[in-house]
């Protein structure tokens, strides 16, 4: 399967049939393409209840003059979206496994059949720059919808302007969904927009019931548990196709969820609450290798680009260039084995009971008499604890400042639950909750860079047998590091002192 694409496109519709403008003055913009015609034709896949559209998924087959084949359609930050292309093949009734593979987490395995027929006449320009190469290609289109069930179901049009930029060119973006936007033209979100086509007109969204809507100290917990077994779930396919970051938010998902049921834990039963813990350490623990990865991509390649940019020939001290595609080279292996490990997790059989026993846990609460209690009488107290167990492990530190790794991994994972605790509490106790939360994030912050640089110095050491006269460069590289573990020590301190001033925890009371 190619690699994912990352489109940053916004879609509009517009205020009037006619081609849409181009905006006048584009930053970065010399000349506009003339216009092409071009008809489209897609089948949109889905569940028969739209699972996929609920959770803003696409997945189309395509034909007529654009680019032919399959097409998953995951959402993104702000206008980017994430595409995965398939080959077109034989098959019309059901997408190929392959993307229903990447869309587990909104399907849960049912398959996708055909629900919707889309075709569309537009006309395309392209945006070039002086240079002559296309920054940016504007579409206007006349869309006509048809559900494909009932058979008699009757079709809708509309009309709709698209901007899409490469290489980022955010900038560029803003600037003609400005010019559009001055025109009337509304921003659309096209995945709503094809449910909106779907969607049963009768049905009553009122009766959807949120977690924990009775009420009390549970109410407020079993909002955060619903939030991150979402954010679990959206996770899910970018995680799969290695987007970036997308790791990163799975991991914080489900430590979170961990992290709650362990501070929170007096409000639900026993037997229960701990199988879900046991079951999310695992997968956590497979997120976090994968995420150290990552942490140290980003800590250590911009060190070496400066290594290089100050390296003087013939120094004989080694080239950072070499040592940086040394260095990039076993980032890439551990990159890719860490991710096939989370890949193997998410396919497993015991992620996908996790997955279901999470959402059984937020539907149907094992709840004590104390989540129906308030949350003063109830979560205040917890908070109030979770401080003093990361006190008790701040005690325990060595006071000349040489500590383990075990012992500082005990702080982080005490004021880990302490921060937590208190944003869970942000809507019920506002800016006070919020400002202690901050400061833990402090600290906390400088227990990261203590940990990132243990994780980058052993990572070079083990990289020095086979580095040749780049040894002095990783030696370099491994010394700043010692500097930065040196800095971040000295800083743990004031940090502790500010996390866990009097004033700054009064509303735990």
């Amino acid at each position: 399967m190619p690699a994912p694409r990352l489109a940053l496109t916004r879609t509009y519709l517009a205020p009037a049939p006619g081609t849409a403008p181009g905006g006048g003055e584009l930053p970065g913009v010399a000349d506009v393409g003339a216009s092409a015609a071009v008809h489209s034709e897609e089948t949109h896949y889905d569940t028969p209840d739209l699972a996929l559209a609920a959770a803003g998924v696409s997945v189309r087959r395509q034909t007529g003059d654009g680019p032919r084949g399959w097409v998953l359609e995951l959402p993104g930050r702000g206008p980017r979206h994430h595409e995965v292309r398939h080959a077109l093949g034989r098959a019309v009734r059901t997408a190929p496994a392959a993307l229903q593979r990447l869309t587990w987490a909104a399907a849960r395995g049912r398959t996708l059949g055909p629900v919707l027929q889309l075709t569309a006449d537009a006309g395309q320009r392209d945006l070039v720059d002086a240079d002559g190469l296309v920054v940016a290609r504007l579409t206007t289109r006349t869309v006509v919808a048809r559900p494909l069930t009932p058979p008699d179901s009757a079709a809708q049009e509309w009309a709709e302007w698209q901007a899409e930029v490469v290489d980022g060119r955010r900038e560029l973006l803003d600037a003609v969904g400005a010019a559009w936007e001055a025109l009337g033209a509304e921003e659309s979100d096209r995945t709503q927009l094809l449910r909106t086509v779907l969607d049963d007109p009768t049905e009553d969204d009122d009766d959807v019931q949120t977690p924990g809507s009775g009420g009390g100290a549970g109410a407020l917990v079993l909002g955060q548990l619903a939030d991150d077994v979402s954010r679990l779930l959206v996770a899910d396919p970018l995680v799969r196709i290695d987007a970036p970051d997308a790791v990163h938010a799975m991991h914080v998902a489900t430590r979170r969820l961990d992290s709650v049921l362990a501070t929170f834990g007096p409000l639900f039963e026993a037997e229960p609450r701990e199988h879900l813990r046991a079951e999310l350490a695992a997968l956590t623990a497979v997120l976090a290798a994968a995420d150290d990865v990552e942490v140290l991509t980003e800590r250590l390649l911009p060190d070496l680009d400066e290594e290089a940019a100050g390296h003087v020939a013939g120094s004989g001290t080694g080239d950072p260039a070499v040592v940086a595609e040394l260095v990039r080279a076993e980032l890439a292996r551990r990159h890719a084995a860490a991710h096939a490990e989370v890949v193997t997790a998410l396919d497993d059989e015991r992620y996908r009971a996790l997955v279901e026993a999470l959402e059984a846990f937020v539907a149907v609460p094992p709840t004590t008499a104390d989540a129906r209690r308030s949350v003063r009488k109830v979560l205040l107290p917890i908070v109030a604890d979770a401080h003093k167990r990361a006190k008790e492990a701040y005690r325990d530190l060595d006071p000349d400042g040489d500590d383990t790794g075990e012992a500082l991994a005990r702080l982080r994972l005490a004021a880990t639950r302490a921060r937590d605790a208190a944003e869970l509490l942000e809507p019920a106790r506002g800016d006070a909750a919020a400002d202690y939360a901050d400061a833990v994030k402090e600290l906390l912050d400088v227990l990261g860079e203590h940990r990132g640089s243990v994780l980058a110095r052993a990572l070079l050491g083990e990289l020095v047998p086979g580095a040749g006269a780049g040894a002095f460069v990783l030696g370099r590289l491994h010394g700043l590091e010692e500097v930065r573990a040196a800095v971040a020590q000295h800083d743990l301190d004031d940090a502790w002192s500010v996390a866990s001033g009097k004033k700054l925890r009064r509303w735990m009371r």
